[in-house]
């Protein structure tokens, strides 16, 4: 009896789970509910209908005012109606809509930009990917330099810093170049494509200073346990200074370290050369071909591991 009022207890546990994981917990997106598609696809608004231009020459977010040329919206007295265009939780914090557009990139804290200097030369999709088909404010995303470099490349268009920065120049490193910048400036050149800004042919760059200088991570530990690792991951980093047959040529000469224990080559997997051959064997071929193993393996009898 007491194993089935356990049974009981814990069926509807997990069910009060999924409904709050489902419902009960579900996080809204922004704070302000705005379809793009249903205004500008499906009702043929334009998007200076919405967004006017400002003393700036940017285009200005559309306020309450703007909504109600086209909506009946009582703001004295609120009501569920209100919550088709703003979240449960916005409409109990005064309706405030802080949030509901995504922070624009650092980089725009300088930006000098006009849209009417861009009337007649480009559709708004054109720098805004996808805007007219979002149904969500959470789905914008702001169009970064490589939008810009489609047009500004230098023959039809100056590339210049100054030309839409106030701050940005090439001479001036950025506020990230300071501190120990050398030593994860690694790390970041593969996640952030906009080093090719000021680098002029970036690859040669970055080759030209690592033929003469060691990376940080060089240390003396390096070549006995880090480097194997390393490559094992992603070897197209080693090729930014060393071919493949820099490997070769060492291991040939230099058993790697692996290879020295006492249970390298013994018959059962564990620890032994045939599990790191499970595991990687990419980096047995820099050394070994196949044919090697089966050289080997035609003369030993190997017992089915359980």
């Amino acid at each position: 009896m007491k194993i089935q009022i356990s049974y009981k207890i814990i069926f509807v546990s997990l069910v009060l789970v999924l409904v709050l994981g489902v419902y009960g917990c579900k996080k809204e997106d922004t704070s302000l509910k705005f379809d793009h598609k249903l205004h500008v696809m499906d009702n043929s608004l334009s998007c200076d209908s919405c967004h006017a231009k400002g003393k700036d020459g940017k285009l200005t977010n559309p306020g309450m005012d703007k909504c109600q040329e086209c909506h009946e919206i009582d703001m004295d007295h609120p009501s569920e109606k209100c919550l088709q265009c703003h979240s449960v939780k916005a409409a109990a914090n005064d309706y405030k809509t802080e949030g509901a557009i995504p922070e624009k990139p650092k980089g725009y804290r300088d930006l000098i930009f006009k849209h009417e200097a861009h009337e007649g030369v480009a559709e708004c999709g054109t720098c805004h990917k996808g805007i007219c088909g979002q149904n969500s404010l959470s789905q914008i995303e702001w169009p970064d330099m490589f939008v810009c470099t489609k047009c500004h490349n230098g023959k039809d268009v100056p590339i210049d810093c100054e030309m839409c920065h106030t701050e940005v120049r090439k001479e001036i490193k950025p506020e990230s170049h300071n501190g120990d910048w050398a030593m994860h400036h690694g790390l970041e050149s593969r996640f952030d494509r906009s080093c090719q800004f000021c680098h002029d042919n970036q690859e040669r760059f970055c080759q030209d200073c690592h033929r003469t200088q060691k990376p940080k991570d060089h240390i003396l530990s390096w070549k006995t346990s880090g480097h194997g690792e390393e490559a094992t991951h992603d070897r197209r980093l080693c090729a930014t200074c060393h071919t493949a047959a820099y490997c070769s040529d060492c291991h040939r000469s230099q058993k790697p370290i692996s290879h020295a224990r006492g249970n390298w080559m013994a018959y059962t997997r564990e620890n032994g050369h045939a599990e790191e051959a499970k595991r990687n064997f990419r980096s047995c071929n820099v050394c070994h071909t196949t044919s090697e193993c089966m050289q080997c393996h035609q003369t030993i009898a190997l017992r089915r591991m359980k």
